[in-house]
């Protein structure tokens, strides 16, 4: 796992069950200064959930906004 999957993954892990859009991600994880497109996101979310196996599938896609990481209960 790259450094940026793992500063991702920490993201989504202190806002779980949260709808995340691509920007407040980027903002999160990239820092405001990022100047790039927002498919960076979708790039990371799919290694990541390629990395993380059976665990990926709790990265859900919120069609329209971005993603959400669901804590299995």
């Amino acid at each position: 796992m790259t450094f940026k999957e793992y500063d991702l993954l920490l993201f989504f892990v202190h806002n779980k069950e949260q709808a995340l859009s691509r920007k407040i991600i980027l903002d999160g994880v990239w820092g405001y200064d990022y100047y790039g497109d927002l498919r960076t996101v979708d790039t990371h979310v799919k290694r990541l959930r390629q990395k993380l196996s059976k665990m990926g599938e709790q990265i859900k896609t919120v069609r329209g906004l971005g993603y959400r990481f669901e804590v299995k209960k």
